[in-house]
């Protein structure tokens, strides 16, 4: 398939404003001043102007952005969604920033431009570096100047200085730090106890009409059948070809031979060492460890290393230290080993795990061989028809015809719009590409992540309808007899919360009703329990010491009750290494947000003001001009 390349000065000087991708993700932090107007400037602030070519620019480069990464939109949904108000906003705020380098005359010399251009990987030559023939023709490929790729790196790197500037030196106060650990290492263990609704819905008399008529009528949403694209598309997955590939046993045995030694892998083991200045130490140390005191990884702690440090990763008896592989490879069992001498001093090691040696027998090797070439020559072969069939689209070809005079298959499938579908309308990439298509035409044939080769052509556009009452009457049913059931439950369930809260323990409560509380825990507040609803964390976190509280689940509710609350201890070894860990993803979070509210403080100062009006033609021009959607 022919490749697709894109260039934007974003990619030129992404290495130089990746501190800054922060930006858009700020608040609107300018003031709400919106008034229309015939000129060419789709929102001014202060000085600072931003043309109506400049935003519909910047608005097609989002919106294909998003698309790359699976968030594909038509230009009418993405204004729907307000993605036109987040681009501008986010212009705005970079001519701010940019208006206020100008105020303090902040700026970057020619020569250090030009050091940034020279560094640009797209304008290498062939001998890997810097060419002006390559710059300038990457350039006029791209639609750019010279004079335009020189101002947006002048300007990224001066936004890029003031950042530094305002940032360098800060760090989240250890005070707040702190505070933040305290509420996300808190832990908190619970009882709870399960009530079926098959068990404790009892019996439900069978629903009358009128009964289904009003549970359809009451929620409507339950029952209506979402948006869907109704889509014919011509497939073709690489693997499908294997079959028709045939490898000779010479090619079999040239590739065993040059692969044989990966078909047998030694033991190994995962490990953990720590030296000690001499063997008295690293046997206290020992003795500590085997006393359940501490662990090595706490041990290295208080002496200033990481697990980092300390971990070796996987290893085999001949890559340690020599005098160490008897000791380390002599057990049986994960454990303690040690002291031993090594070339370092005294150490311990701990054996995290042991992998066992593989060695594959050799018609096993040649068979998964024999696989591994025919996949390379199907893959190759795919790309081959992938060339022929971009060619058949290109001249007008439809997916039908493509099923029946190529090796592509032919098929259809509804594609929800709203939610994910089955099968290949479940397939993201695939999703991707059919909201984006143009109804009744083909798309241009794509290769999904997954290897597989399509094209799709949108026959119609089903909207969301309400299902008619005769065609969804079981469900219906289904439905209000689930209702009748868990209303049923959970009355059950309140009347022994009621009795917790009256002073009765959870065991009693729950044995009265035949059950038995299960423990669970401790947990954090980011924690999953398997078995358990994802809200359920959620709920054990706003109760207090010993509150209960009822739980929705599926088809059941749960009773739960705090047991315990366990608070973050930060002279606990273990809290200290894990303050370390997110030190500087605080820090980093910290200097955002400070950043943040300098843009919305200059934002603030020059006031912004947007031309709906400019904005509007911008995007119909936009529009108009793209008959294919992103």
């Amino acid at each position: 398939m022919a490749a697709r390349k894109g260039f934007s000065i974003r990619n030129l000087a992404a290495w130089v404003i990746i501190g800054l991708l922060f930006i858009g993700l700020a608040g609107f932090g300018f003031s709400d001043i919106v008034r229309s107007g015939l000129a060419t400037s789709a929102a001014r602030v202060g000085d600072e102007s931003i043309s109506s070519q400049e935003f519909a620019q910047a608005f097609t480069q989002e919106l294909n952005r998003r698309g790359r990464q699976g968030q594909g939109m038509t230009i009418e949904q993405a204004r729907t969604f307000g993605l036109d108000q987040f681009v501008i906003g986010q212009m705005i705020r970079e001519r701010a920033l940019k208006a206020e380098a100008t105020r303090l005359g902040l700026s970057v010399t020619d020569d250090v431009i030009q050091e940034q251009i020279a560094e640009i990987p797209d304008f290498r030559g062939p001998d890997g570096n810097f060419s002006l023939d390559q710059a300038r023709f990457v350039l006029s490929q791209s639609g750019l100047t010279e004079a335009d790729l020189r101002d947006d790196l002048r300007d990224a790197a001066t936004r890029n200085i003031m950042q530094v500037a305002l940032t360098s030196d800060v760090v989240l106060p250890p005070a707040h730090m702190r505070t933040i650990l305290a509420y996300q290492n808190e832990q908190r263990s619970f009882s709870w106890v399960r009530l079926d609704t098959a068990r404790f819905g009892g019996t439900v008399d069978e629903p009358t009409e009128e009964a289904l008529r009003a549970l359809y009528e009451a929620e409507p949403a339950r029952f209506t059948r979402p948006e869907t694209r109704q889509v014919s598309y011509a497939i073709l997955q690489p693997t499908d070809l294997i079959e028709t590939i045939e490898v000779s046993e010479d090619e079999i045995n040239v590739e065993f031979e040059a692969r044989k030694d990966s078909f047998s892998t030694p033991e190994r083991r995962i490990l953990q060492r720590l030296t000690f200045p001499d063997s008295a130490e690293a046997e206290a140390a020992k003795a500590r460890i085997e006393a359940g005191e501490t662990t090595l990884l706490e041990i290295a702690v208080e002496r200033g290393f990481s697990e980092e440090n300390i971990s070796l990763g996987q290893l085999t008896r001949d890559s340690i230290d020599a005098t160490a592989r008897d000791a380390v490879f002599g057990t049986t069992e994960p454990g303690l080993v040690g002291p031993v001498e090594t070339s370092l001093g005294p150490a311990l090691f701990v054996v995290n795990a042991i992998l066992a040696a593989v060695n594959v027998p050799d018609d096993e090797a040649r068979a998964t061989i024999r696989t591994a070439i025919a996949t390379r020559r199907a893959g190759a072969l795919a790309q081959e028809i992938a060339a022929e069939v971009e060619d058949l689209v290109a001249g007008g070809a439809t997916v039908e015809e493509l099923g029946e005079e190529t090796d592509y298959s032919f098929g259809t499938i509804g594609v929800p719009v709203t939610e994910a579908g089955e099968g290949l309308a479940a397939d993201e990439a695939f999703r991707t590409l059919v909201l984006n298509a143009e109804i009744g035409f083909e798309t241009d044939l794509e290769q999904l992540p997954d290897g597989r080769f399509v094209v799709v052509r949108v026959d119609e556009v089903q909207p969301a309808a309400l299902i008619p009452f005769e065609e969804i009457t079981d469900a219906v049913e289904t439905d209000w007899i689930a209702a009748q059931k868990m209303d049923a439950t959970r009355a059950q369930a309140a009347a022994m919360v009621e009795r917790v809260e009256a002073g009765a323990a959870l065991a009693r409560a729950a044995m009265g009703v035949g059950l038995t509380p299960a423990d669970a825990g401790p947990v954090r507040r980011n924690g999953r329990l398997q078995g358990l609803p994802d809200q359920f964390v959620n709920e054990i976190f706003s109760l207090p010491a010993d509150g209960v509280r009822m739980i929705d689940g599926q088809d059941a509710i749960y009773v739960a009750q705090v047991t315990a609350v366990l608070g973050y201890d930060p002279a606990d070894p273990a809290a200290f290494l894990e303050s370390l860990q997110y030190q500087q993803l605080f820090n980093q979070s910290y200097v955002g947000d400070l950043f943040t509210y300098y843009l919305e403080a200059l934002t603030s100062r020059d006031v912004a003001v947007i031309y709906p009006g400019v904005m509007e033609n911008a995007l119909n021009m936009t529009t108009q001009g793209h008959h294919t959607q992103y």
